[in-house]
């Protein structure tokens, strides 16, 4: 039970998803509250309908996840640093290595705010002149603003440290277990990955601005992807990525994020956060706002399609049709293409782009 109520307060407090998911539809109002409060969508979705569809990863893959980032920080992370080495990652001399995992994950630390100390101090640490060459893994942040509640924390999977220069450098790496196939791996895979990265790239630089060390640690703007050799547990390191756009990307969600939540607050109320059911039920009374990108990640998602479907929202049909419609509803297109009148300037736009795009109509 003890271990149960660690990882549900580590998934509670740990923030790389719930930005994501911001991130995914941000115009969705609903979406903003469930992020920022942390209340799972699912949860709304089985309050709306108990027989939605549950969605979730495999039981197998995330055992595999574990059982890969265990096996590279074993030994003192042995096989982590040689891979990061033969990469050159870190230099052919870097062997330092801490383990900032809690004991919920299979590493020596207490508890999260026990792990968010321990950052902290490594990276005060660092600014104050200690030599460390190598890596960390799990090395856990709390971001000093207000934007999400009750906190924003950050694990990152695996940092590298060099400290052989005029000033500390600190890059960000993301762990996968998915197959390193060279120019064949997914793209969407490596587009998901980076942008974590990213993420990680702005959490730190404001970490360490709130920290007072901005100007003592470099955060690298280069990342590199921990993955696997094909049909093997075997690491592979693909170093040198871009990290630029992601961190700026990374930079202006949160403070869209931010004034979101602000936004939110003042709208819709702010919700009891020792009051599960409060704040499920601020979720399921804020506006939602059906896209593409809902059928891929909200389980509400069914729900909102039949709603926009019903009220002939052109994003039934997606996002491409809903700008090409410009506010004028399926409806009334339909009626249009019928032989209708146009009624206004909006009307007869449409009615010349559609005639430009199908000729024969009316």
């Amino acid at each position: 039970m003890v271990e149960s109520a660690a990882k549900r307060d580590r998934a509670r407090r740990e923030t790389r998803r719930r930005f994501e998911q911001w991130a995914r539809n941000p115009e969705c109002h609903a979406n903003v509250v469930s992020a920022v409060h942390n209340v799972k969508m699912g949860v709304a979705a089985r309050k709306e309908n108990p027989n939605a569809p549950r969605e979730g990863q495999s039981v197998f893959a995330l055992e595999r996840g574990v059982t890969f980032e265990g096996s590279l920080v074993a030994n003192g992370a042995e096989r982590l640093l040689k891979a990061l080495q033969d990469a050159q990652v870190v230099s052919p001399t870097s062997t330092n290595f801490e383990d900032h995992r809690t004991t919920s994950n299979g590493g020596p630390l207490t508890s999260l705010d026990v792990a968010v100390e321990t950052g902290h101090q490594f990276l005060t640490s660092l600014a104050n002149g200690t030599k460390f060459n190598g890596a960390i893994s799990s090395l856990t942040v709390r971001i000093p603003r207000g934007i999400m509640l009750p906190e924003a924390t950050l694990i990152i999977d695996v940092l590298s440290v060099q400290t052989d220069g005029d000033i500390p450098v600190i890059a960000v790496g993301e762990v996968k277990t998915y197959a390193d196939q060279g120019g064949h791996t997914h793209r969407s895979d490596l587009a998901t990955a980076r942008a974590q990265m990213g993420l990680y790239v702005h959490a730190l630089e404001i970490t360490l601005e709130g920290l007072g060390l901005a100007e003592k640690v470099e955060v690298s703007k280069v990342g590199f992807l921990v993955l696997t050799y094909p049909g093997s547990n075997q690491p592979s390191v693909r170093s040198g990525e871009d990290l630029r756009f992601q961190r700026e990307r990374a930079r202006r969600g949160f403070e869209l994020m931010e004034e979101s939540a602000l936004l939110m607050n003042g709208e819709y109320g702010a919700g009891d956060d020792s009051d599960p059911e409060s704040l499920l039920q601020l979720v399921l009374d804020a506006p939602t706002s059906f896209q593409d990108s809902c059928i891929a990640f909200c389980e509400r998602a069914d729900a909102c399609y039949q709603k926009a479907l019903d009220n002939g929202e052109g994003v039934a049909l997606g996002n491409d049709v809903h700008r090409f419609l410009n506010g004028i509803s399926l409806h009334r297109a339909d009626e249009l293409m019928g032989g209708a009148r146009p009624k206004n300037d909006a009307e007869k736009d449409l009615m010349r782009r559609l005639n430009e795009q199908l000729p024969e109509l009316p």
